[in-house]
């Protein structure tokens, strides 16, 4: 069933351009409540991640409605199924970061040191994911895809050190439990980001 509206295709793909690339920012207010140990930025990405949430189910009704016409907007139905999940994963990271915050838990210098750093990747991985919206890039994509498989190795790697960390006692379980667990968040955006980059490829 058609959606009844006037609306233009390309101001709605630039709508989900503008969703998208404002996941880099929901990141950047995460890292700074995590470096800092302050929840007062969560307050605004929650807000922000609700309303992205939102504007998704918008988009997504219109796209799935024009693509049946519109071979061009085809590549872009799965697309707002993803940028849900990415948006889960980023409440997640902002639950976690809230707990981190409010009950005072401290992470070894390395745990912090490897979150904050594929925190960064995630943002260097969804910018580009976000420029594919409007420009259906096979560089740019291969691009994500190997960011993606950097972010895997890495959140492997250091889920393992981690584990060595908890032996010798230089981390403690309640802050290992955290750290484990935004890791494999980071791992579910990365990975969601590189099914857009794949699909709008085609």
């Amino acid at each position: 069933m058609k959606v009844e509206t006037k609306a233009d295709p390309k101001e709605k793909l630039i709508s989900l351009y503008e969703v998208v690339n404002s996941t880099g920012d929901f990141i950047s207010l995460i890292q700074t409540a995590f470096i800092y140990n302050n929840s007062k930025p969560l307050q605004e990405c929650k807000a922000q991640v609700e309303k992205s949430r939102k504007e998704i189910d918008k988009l997504s009704t219109f796209i799935t409605a024009y693509a049946v016409d519109d071979p061009d907007l085809k590549p872009y139905v799965p697309v707002p199924a993803h940028m849900q999940k990415i948006l889960n994963s980023l409440e997640i990271l902002s639950e976690l970061a809230t707990k981190k915050s409010g009950e005072k838990i401290l992470f070894s210098d390395k745990a912090a040191d490897d979150t904050i750093y594929l925190l960064q990747r995630l943002v260097e991985i969804l910018r580009p994911t976000a420029d594919m919206i409007l420009a259906r890039n096979t560089f740019l994509s291969k691009y994500i895809v190997r960011s993606q498989a950097g972010v895997e190795q890495m959140a492997k790697e250091y889920a393992t050190l981690h584990e060595d960390r908890l032996i010798t006692g230089e981390c403690m379980p309640e802050a290992g439990s955290i750290f484990v667990k935004m890791l494999e968040a980071i791992k579910d955006i990365a990975w969601n980001a590189r099914e857009i980059a794949l699909k709008l490829a085609g």
